[in-house]
């Protein structure tokens, strides 16, 4: 079996601080994704609130502050990278473990790589340069 992954950057003018702050604390997190009890301490175990889907059990899987974080979350992973760049920074999400012959991994690869891209990584630049 393969997995698959999506990857997307996201430019953001933003201190390295803040946007750690909105992608692992509770308060940042529910600013602009969902609420969730979120700790950057490896092996934390936390909910996100994802509405119709329910809550999905995660687990803090490394933890590098300021740079890197990631975490199980249901079946995927999500693998969060800060790294600098002329804007400001870039944020890079990893969201991996798509088995395409699974539907129900399909529908998810299919709908939340132009989710995060188009919608939910901009909605998080955004709130930042609002609240600059």
């Amino acid at each position: 079996m393969t997995l698959h992954s999506v990857t997307v950057d996201q430019p953001i003018a933003a201190s390295v601080e803040r946007i750690w702050e909105r992608i692992s604390t509770p308060e940042g997190i529910a600013t602009w994704w969902r609420p969730g009890n979120i700790a950057p301490v490896l092996g934390h175990e936390f909910l996100m609130q994802m509405g119709k889907w329910g809550d999905v059990p995660c687990r803090v899987i490394e933890v590098e502050p300021l740079r890197r974080l990631a975490y199980t979350f249901g079946d995927f992973e999500l693998h969060w990278t800060i790294l600098p760049a002329e804007i400001g920074n870039v944020l890079r999400l990893e969201h991996r473990g798509f088995d395409l012959d699974n539907p129900q991994h399909r529908f998810s690869f299919d709908t939340m790589g132009p989710g995060w891209r188009d919608v939910v990584l901009p909605g998080l630049a955004a709130g930042l340069l609002q609240a600059a």
